[in-house]
C-alpha cells in the first residue's frame, strides 16, 4: 500500500517537478520507503519519458514536462528495489496503491502469454496486464486498488478504483490541470487549488453523520473518484472521461440451491478470501473487537495457521491480535476478545484509549482523516493502528463489512419484517418479530434513537434525537433532512416499493447495496484507510473481497436474519471454527466508544475552552446558543444522540483548524 500523485498540464503550460515532489511528500506517511517519479514531455508527435528517484534528476526537459506521477512506497511485496514505482514497461508506466491477490494466479496467465517478469511485486503484474488486455484488465484482478496508468503511445492516463473503494483516489481540474492523489491534503499542495468548504456538504456532515457520497467531498472543487469507476485523460485535448466499469447486483432466486449448500459455499469463501489477504512478505496480524466479524478474520487466520503455516508465514513466529478496551464494562469487550485469540493461538494486545490523549490526538486526526469523522469510535480505531505499528506489524486485516455484507444492522431486521409484512406472510412476520424480541438484545434493535439517521423527520424530532443540532445549525433543519442524499428518504422509499428495479432483489439486498455503495461503508472505508496509513500500516478486508460481497449480497433474508439472529448465515458457516460465545452472542455494540462520557464529563473542562474560543464553525453553528447548551441543566441531561451532535460539531471545527478553512 503506497501513496500516488500525478498532475497533467494542458494547453502549453508545463508541469512544474517542484509542485509534484512536494505534493508526493504530503504523503510521505503512507510511503516511508522509498519515492519516484516519471516525467513525460512531447518529442516527435508523441511522448518520451524518464523515471527518477528525485525531482532534481530531471535535467534539460525541465521546461517541457506535460506530465508529472509520483509514488511513495510502502513495501509489502518484494522489499527489494526492483519494487520501486513508478514502474515501467514497453512505453506504459504506473504508480499503484494496494495490493491484488490474485496476482499468483494472473501472472501466471500472463507468462502463458509470453510476458516475462523480473520483480515479484503484483504492481508489475497489473501493468503487464494492462500491456495484455488494455482497459479490461479490470476484468482480471481481484483486491483493493487505487492506480494511474501513463500510456505514452497514445497520449492517455487510465485511473482506476477499486470495486468497493476500498482504497482512496481524488482528483481536480484547476485551470489547464488534471491532478490526482491518494489523499485530498496533497491535491491541496497545488498552487490556486485553495482549501474551499462545500457548505451542502458541510451541512449534510453534521445532521447525518456522513461526508462520503460517491464523488462529492467536503472540499469545493475535489471529488473522489467513486468505487468501481475509471477514468481517462487525454493529454492532448485536456478531456476526462468517467465510467462505472463494476456493479454490485444482487441476483435474483436461485431455485434449486439448498440453504446447506448455500452455507457450505459461503465457508469455502471466507477461507479462501482469509487466506489470499494472509500474502505478504512483512509481519501480519489482525484488528480483534470481539465481535462477529473481526473474530471471524481472526478465527480463520488461526485456523489457516493450524493447518497450513506455509500460507501463513507473514505472521511469522506470533499471531499478533489488536483489541480497543474501556473501563466501562458497558463498552468493554475484551472478554469475547480474549476467548476468541485464545481459541486462535494469538497473542492478544489490549490497547487503552483515553480521554486525554484524544484530546491530544485530536488536530492530528483532523488533519489525516482529510475530512471530519462523526464519532470517538475512530479514535479507538486510531489507537489500535498506533499499537499494531509499535508491535512491529506492518499489515493488520480487520473485519470491515460484515454487517453490511452479511445484515447485521438493526435497519435490516426491519427490512425483513417490512418484506414478511408487505408479502402478506403475517405468520412469519409474527414469529421473526417474537424471535427478535425473545432473544434479548432489546437495547440495540428497539433503540430507534440509535438508528436516528434513517427515521422521519418528524420522528426524529419527537424522540429527541437532534435536539442540540436543530437549535444551533445555521441552516434549513426540514430541508437538510428531506434532502434525497438522506439514508431515511432512501430506505423508506425502498421499503415502500418493495425492493429496487432488480428483478426478486428484497427490501434488504437493497438496503445492503446502499449501504455498501453509497452509505455507511464509504465513510468507515475513509477511516480505515487514514488510520492505518498514519502510522504506515496495510489495512485489509477480507470479508469485503468482492466475490464474498456478491455471495453474500445474493443470499437469501433468510439466512441474514433468520428466528431473531442477525448475520445467521456467517455464525452457522463459522461453526466449530469460531468458539460459541462470540458466534452465539447476541448482544451488539458496534464499535462503541464513550461519547457522551468524556464530551459531558471528563473533557469538558477543554470542550468548554474549546468552544469560548473564536470558533471557524460559527458560519454553520450559533456558537452563542452551542455555549448556552453545553452549559445548562439541559446539557447534563441530553441523549447520546446529542452528544453524538456536539462531536461532530468538534469535529468540524478541527478538520476547518487543520485546513486553515475560514
Amino acid at each position: 500500500m503506497c501513496g500516488i500523485v500525478g498532475i497533467l498540464a494542458f494547453n502549453g503550460t508545463p508541469v512544474d517537478p517542484i509542485v509534484l515532489d512536494r505534493m508526493n511528500n504530503r504523503q510521505a506517511h503512507r510511503g516511508p520507503d522509498g519515492a519516484g517519479y516519471l516525467f513525460a514531455w512531447p518529442e516527435d508527435g508523441g511522448f518520451a519519458d524518464v523515471l527518477v528517484r528525485d525531482v532534481a534528476q530531471l535535467g534539460e526537459h525541465r521546461d517541457d514536462v506535460r506530465v508529472g506521477l509520483g509514488h511513495r512506497r510502502l513495501a509489502i511485496l518484494d522489499l527489494s528495489e526492483r519494487g520501486i514505482q513508478p514502474m515501467r514497461a514497453d512505453g506504459v508506466s504506473i504508480v499503484f496503491n494496494g495490493e491484488i491477490y490474485n496476482h499468483r494466479e494472473v501472472r501466471t496467465e500472463l507468462e502463458r502469454a509470453g510476458c516475462s517478469f523480473t520483480t515479484r511485486t503484483d504492481t508489475e503484474v497489473l501493468l503487464y496486464a494492462y500491456r495484455q488486455w488494455g482497459q479490461d484488465c479490470l476484468e482480471h484482478i481481484q483486491g483493493m486498488f487505487a492506480f494511474a496508468i501513463w500510456d505514452r503511445r497514445i497520449g492517455r492516463l487510465f485511473c482506476a478504483r477499486d470495486r468497493l473503494g476500498i482504497k482512496p483516489l481524488y482528483y481536480a481540474t484547476p485551470t489547464g490541470h488534471f491532478v490526482f492523489a491518494s489523499e485530498i491534503k496533497a491535491l491541496l499542495a497545488f498552487p490556486g487549488l485553495e482549501p474551499v468548504a462545500d457548505d451542502d456538504a458541510v451541512v449534510d456532515f453534521l445532521v447525518h453523520g456522513n461526508c462520503d457520497y460517491g464523488e462529492r467531498t467536503v472540499f469545493r472543487g475535489v471529488k473522489a473518484l467513486p468505487a468501481a469507476h475509471a477514468l481517462d485523460v487525454d493529454v492532448g485535448s485536456g478531456r476526462v472521461s468517467l465510467r462505472r466499469y463494476w456493479e454490485l447486483a444482487p441476483p435474483g432466486s436461485r431455485n434449486g440451491t439448498t440453504d446447506d449448500a448455500r452455507l457450505e459455499r459461503l465457508g469455502e469463501l471466507l477461507l479462501d478470501t482469509t487466506r489470499s489477504h494472509l500474502i505478504s512478505d512483512v509481519r501480519a496480524g489482525s484488528c480483534l473487537s470481539g465481535g462477529i466479524d473481526s473474530s471471524t478474520v481472526v478465527s480463520l487466520i488461526g485456523k489457516i495457521w493450524r493447518e497450513q503455516p506455509d500460507q501463513a508465514t507473514a505472521l511469522g513466529d506470533r499471531f499478533l491480535t489488536f483489541t480497543s478496551c474501556w473501563k466501562y464494562p458497558e463498552l468493554d469487550e475484551r472478554t469475547y476478545a480474549g476467548a476468541v485469540a485464545r481459541s486462535a493461538g494469538a497473542e492478544s494486545h489490549l490497547v487503552f484509549p483515553s480521554a486525554e490523549d484524544f484530546w491530544e490526538t485530536f488536530p492530528k486526526m483532523a488533519w489525516h482523516q482529510d475530512m471530519p469523522f462523526a464519532s470517538l469510535s475512530y479514535y479507538a480505531q486510531w489507537s489500535v493502528m498506533r499499537t499494531a505499528r509499535d508491535a512491529g506489524v506492518k499489515v493488520l486485516l480487520d473485519g470491515q463489512g460484515g454487517d453490511e455484507v452479511f445484515g447485521g444492522y438493526a435497519k435490516f431486521r426491519y427490512a425483513y419484517l417490512a418484506s414478511l409484512l408487505r408479502s402478506g406472510r403475517l405468520v412469519s412476520f409474527a414469529r421473526e418479530a417474537g424471535a427478535m424480541l425473545g432473544q434479548g438484545d432489546l437495547y440495540y434493535v428497539l433503540n430507534l434513537r440509535r438508528g436516528y439517521r434513517y427515521l422521519p423527520p418528524r420522528l426524529r424530532r419527537l424522540l429527541g434525537a437532534d435536539a442540540l443540532l436543530e437549535g444551533v445549525l445555521r441552516a434549513d433543519w426540514d430541508r437538510a433532512l428531506a434532502g434525497e442524499s438522506t439514508p431515511a428518504t432512501r430506505w423508506w422509499r425502498y421499503a415502500r416499493a418493495g425492493g429496487s428495479g432488480h428483478t426478486g432483489t428484497s427490501v434488504m439486498q437493497r438496503i445492503q447495496v446502499d449501504d455498501i455503495m453509497m452509505d455507511t461503508l464509504p465513510l468507515l472505508l475513509r477511516m480505515e484507510d487514514r488510520s492505518s496509513m498514519a502510522f504506515s500500516l496495510e489495512a485489509r478486508v477480507p470479508l469485503l473481497d468482492h466475490k464474498l460481497v456478491e455471495y453474500g449480497i445474493s443470499l437469501p433474508d433468510h439466512l441474514k436474519v433468520h428466528h431473531g439472529w442477525s448475520k445467521f448465515a456467517i455464525r452457522e458457516a463459522m461453526r466449530g471454527v469460531l468458539p460459541d460465545v462470540v458466534r452465539q452472542r447476541t448482544s451488539k455494540l458496534g464499535f462503541a466508544a464513550p461519547d457522551r462520557r468524556w464530551l459531558a464529563h471528563d473533557l469538558r473542562p477543554q470542550v468548554t475552552t474549546l468552544i469560548e474560543d473564536s470558533l471557524r464553525c460559527e458560519r454553520y453553528v450559533d456558537v452563542a446558543a452551542l455555549r448556552r447548551w453545553y452549559a445548562s441543566p439541559q446539557a447534563a441531561g441530553a441523549s447520546e444522540e446529542a452528544y453524538l451532535g456536539l462531536f461532530r460539531i468538534l469535529a468540524l471545527e478541527m478538520w476547518m483548524r487543520a485546513f486553515d478553512l475560514r
